[in-house]
């Protein structure tokens, strides 16, 4: 448990708390036994639920994980009174948290408004992995590497489809925390809590962006290989229809029969070879000019 005072509000961080962290806070801020217990584990749901004399909510945001490569939920419980924001979660949050600066919050919904943006700015940070794969596609996707294109893009859509899963969670958080808001701190916490929707929005219209994005060289990709795969099918095709009439002139002149001709003429073998290479050579010709090879 970590406990940080600003000017006139107070930060209590617990993370992956015990038992005792659990009765500390029910003790000290008087919260529900309903909301003491479901503070023990990861919640199931995310949900806002207001009481008299605090706010309680569950908050999703996504992590990349580098291993899997896809980003992962992540949950952050808030309990705000009029004078204290505690955050209870059950992973360790060091890169996450890092760096905020609670000696300029002189209220709980100043620090509560805070403590989001600085998640918000997070999730911001977040997509620059995936930005960078869908430039760095788009710079790869015209270099002859059309199925090592297509896995790197089967990873980053689930990437970018697991994280669409969670910010799209947050959506409904904020729309009853902007309700139940304004009904704890007054009407002025509205300009703050729709100034986190706002953000929150923008943050959805990137990952938007970059759906579309790779969806678009996904086609293209795909274009690509059929392109590819229907020119090596045209070349196939191509010869088996430039050795087919020769394959069956071989096959007649194999026929031991007494009427087969050229069979007793000198050098009917070479004769009938060359007619085939010939013959060959200028349908290989026509062919070419045709375009068909």
């Amino acid at each position: 448990m970590n406990i940080k005072k600003g000017k006139n509000v107070e930060w209590i961080d617990v993370e992956r708390p015990a038992d005792k962290d659990v009765a500390w806070i029910e003790e000290k801020f008087k919260i529900h036994p309903v909301i003491a217990h479901e503070l023990k584990g990861p919640s199931v749901r995310a949900h806002v639920e207001a009481y008299k004399n605090y706010l309680f909510f569950v908050y999703y945001f996504p992590i990349y994980d580098k291993e899997d490569a896809s980003s992962v939920r992540t949950e952050i419980d808030f309990i705000i009174t009029k004078d204290a924001v505690i955050t209870v979660h059950y992973d360790r949050l060091l890169d996450v948290l890092d760096g905020f600066d609670i000696t300029k919050c002189d209220s709980s919904l100043l620090l509560m408004y805070n403590l989001i943006e600085h998640l918000i700015r997070f999730e911001d940070r977040q997509l620059r992995h995936i930005r960078e794969k869908v430039e760095n596609i788009g710079r790869e996707i015209f270099k002859n590497r059309e199925q090592e294109i297509l896995k790197e893009i089967t990873y980053l859509k689930r990437d970018i489809s697991e994280y669409r899963i969670v910010v799209r969670l947050q959506d409904p958080i904020f729309q009853s925390l902007l309700s139940h808001g304004k009904k704890f701190w007054g009407e002025d916490a509205e300009v703050y809590l729709n100034d986190l929707m706002g953000d929150q929005l923008k943050v959805i219209n990137q990952l938007e962006d970059y759906r579309d994005a790779i969806s678009d060289f996904e086609d293209t990709n795909n274009q690509l290989m059929n392109l590819k795969i229907s020119s090596v099918m045209k070349t196939f095709t191509s010869l088996s229809f430039l050795t087919f009439p020769f394959m069956l002139l071989a096959a007649l002149f194999s026929m031991n029969t007494r009427d087969t001709p050229l069979v007793s003429t000198p050098g009917a073998f070479w004769i009938v070879f060359g007619v085939m290479i010939a013959g060959m050579i200028a349908l290989a010709t026509y062919f070419k000019r045709k375009g068909w090879f």
